[in-house]
C-alpha cells in the first residue's frame, strides 16, 4: 500500500509543479479572461484534453513512434500561434466585450472544442507527460495509480489557474490577455523552431 501512495504523491508532485507556468495553463487563463461567460467550458476542455493525454501517456507508454512527437509538437506550437494571435486580436476591442466572452454568438460546443484541440496538441510531447512516461515505464504494474496522479495534478493545476485567472481585476484583463496571448504566440514558435 505504501508503494502505491509513494507512486501517486511522487507523480502528482512531478507533474503538478511541472504543469505550473505551462503554456497550456497560459492558454487556459486567457481563455478563461476571453470567455468569462464560458470559463466552466474553458476548465471541463483543458481538464479533458490533459486527461486525455495523461491517459495516452501513461497507459500506452511507448506506443506513439518517436519520429511522430516533433510532428505533433510542431503542430502544437502552430496551433497555440493561432490562439494567441486570435486571442491578442480580440484584445483590441473594449474592455467590456473582453469581459463578456469573445464572440456571444459562438457556440459553446464550437469554443469547447477549439480550446480542447489546442490544449491537447501542445501538451502532446510536453515535459509532464515525459515524466509522466518515465514513471509509467518505471512503474508497469501500477499504469493506472500513475494515469490517476497525473490527471488529478493536471486538473489541480487547472482548476487553480482558471480560477486564479478569473480574479483578475477587470481594468488589468485586457493587459494580462495580450501579455497571455504574445506569450503563446512565443511559446509557439519555440516548439516550431526546436
Amino acid at each position: 500500500m505504501m508503494e502505491l501512495v509513494t507512486i501517486f504523491l511522487s507523480t502528482f508532485l512531478i507533474v503538478g509543479i511541472g504543469e505550473l507556468g505551462d503554456k497550456t495553463q497560459i492558454a487556459s487563463g486567457i481563455g478563461a479572461i476571453a470567455n468569462r461567460r464560458n470559463v466552466k467550458i474553458i476548465f471541463f476542455s483543458s481538464a479533458l484534453a490533459l486527461v486525455s493525454v495523461a491517459g495516452i501517456t501513461a497507459l500506452f507508454a511507448g506506443l506513439i513512434p518517436d519520429d511522430y512527437l516533433p510532428k505533433i509538437i510542431k503542430a502544437g506550437g502552430f496551433l497555440l500561434i493561432i490562439y494567441g494571435l486570435y486571442l491578442s486580436n480580440i484584445t483590441s476591442g473594449s474592455d467590456d466585450s473582453i469581459i463578456q466572452g469573445i464572440t456571444p454568438e459562438a457556440s459553446v460546443t464550437k469554443l469547447f472544442l477549439t480550446h480542447f484541440t489546442v490544449v491537447f496538441t501542445a501538451e502532446l510531447g510536453d515535459k509532464t507527460q515525459i515524466a509522466t512516461l518515465a514513471i509509467a515505464i518505471d512503474n508497469q504494474s501500477q499504469l493506472f495509480i500513475v494515469f490517476f496522479a497525473s490527471a488529478s495534478a493536471l486538473i489541480f493545476v487547472t482548476a487553480v489557474t482558471v480560477w486564479g485567472f478569473t480574479k483578475i481585476p477587470r481594468q488589468w484583463i485586457g493587459k494580462v490577455q495580450k501579455l497571455g496571448s504574445v506569450l503563446m504566440i512565443v511559446y509557439g514558435i519555440h516548439m516550431i523552431i526546436q
